[in-house]
């Protein structure tokens, strides 16, 4: 591939992927300590917990989740899924 059609870059791609495994690996190690909703998963820097129970699941890990409702800041009720690790499939 010439370099005028290469994909566009930053330099950080290494650095990405490295910080999105150590998030993998973060999450799963406090979900085999506890249960965690997307709310709880900020705390540990994960923003977008469904997408990585999806992944996670993908590398054989297994999870069970269930809808609950929790309270937001203005009084409301939202529903989201509690996950809670179960086993490594593979």
């Amino acid at each position: 591939m010439s370099k005028k059609n290469a994909p566009a870059t930053n330099g950080n791609e290494s650095t990405n992927t490295n910080r999105h495994s150590t998030k993998k690996a973060v999450i799963l190690a406090v979900l085999k300590t506890r249960s965690l909703n997307r709310f709880e998963a900020h705390a540990f820097g994960d923003f977008c917990l469904h997408s990585t129970i999806a992944e996670l699941r993908g590398d054989g890990q297994v999870f069970h989740d269930e809808w609950e409702s929790v309270p937001t800041k203005w009084g409301r009720e939202v529903r989201v899924k509690r996950y809670r690790w179960i086993q490594t499939a593979r």
